[in-house]
């Protein structure tokens, strides 16, 4: 594992990359065959129910999947196969639950990068690596968790194949994570929220130890993406996850000059 130094580098550094959280600048659902606004090419979903997206275009758009210009009809791997539209241009097929074909796309010259200068951070503190019980439910367990830019009431089901119960001042919370590929996040609220850090939450990876436990550390928690871009729709804290402390460890705000 990196040090915590080196991880808090890297986040600085990777959210003003070419596909970095600041560049993204729209997430497309795209339900049906047709044009994506403001891209050239005709895009369309994979399949009902199978997330990915094609693409199609001629050599005359200049779009290139895998280093080679598109001519005819491509495929796209869900978070995986990078498209480049433009030298400033890029985008990705991507899924959420509820939504298996969506469109990412990145500007290198995005205006959110403008103003950017880091990422501000608390102390390194060894009391907030928490380890907690993980107790394990169904592999396919979902659970529903609210969205940002969703309407009120509306729920998307991610995979949750169990709980953590943590230990905070004598009192027990239990915490309920999604999973995310092969990891598992928790997508938390505390009363740190809205003042020193983002008001939505933050997030942070649940580690396993050999003895099953789960190791929570808050020390690498991180804003989520929709802190530096809009164009994000983030899952927001259960009402399990909204803790009524604070958690003074982990990314806080997004560093921006005045250029004005």
């Amino acid at each position: 594992m990196t040090t915590l130094r080196e991880w808090r580098e890297e986040r600085v550094r990777s959210a003003s990359g070419p596909q970095g959280d600041l560049s993204m600048i729209a997430l497309h659902s795209v339900d049906r065959e047709g044009p994506v606004d403001g891209l050239p090419g005709v895009w369309a979903p994979v399949a009902p129910g199978l997330p990915g997206l094609k693409l199609t275009a001629s050599a005359e758009d200049g779009i290139q999947v895998n280093g080679s210009v598109v001519n005819g009809t491509v495929t796209l791997a869900v978070d995986h196969t990078l498209v480049r539209i433009s030298d400033r241009l890029t985008a990705m097929a991507t899924e959420q639950p509820g939504s298996d074909h969506l469109l990412e796309v990145w500007d290198s010259e995005a205006d959110n990068l403008r103003d950017y200068e880091g990422i501000s951070f608390y102390p390194e503190d060894p009391a907030w690596v928490l380890r907690g019980e993980f107790a394990a439910g169904q592999e396919s367990r979902t659970v529903g968790f609210a969205h940002q830019s969703d309407q009120e009431g509306v729920t998307r089901k991610h995979r949750s194949p169990g709980d953590i119960r943590i230990q905070a001042d004598g009192e027990t919370y239990v915490l309920t994570p999604f999973a995310s590929g092969d990891s598992l996040i928790v997508v938390f609220g505390d009363r740190t929220n809205g003042n020193d850090t983002y008001g939505m939450g933050r997030m942070v990876l649940v580690e396993m130890d050999e003895d099953g436990n789960a190791i929570l550390d808050f020390n690498r928690a991180f804003l989520p993406p929709c802190a530096f871009s809009y164009a994000f729709n983030c899952p927001m804290p259960p009402a399990n996850n909204r803790l009524p402390f604070r958690i003074e460890a982990g990314e806080k705000q997004v560093i921006r000059r005045n250029i004005g």
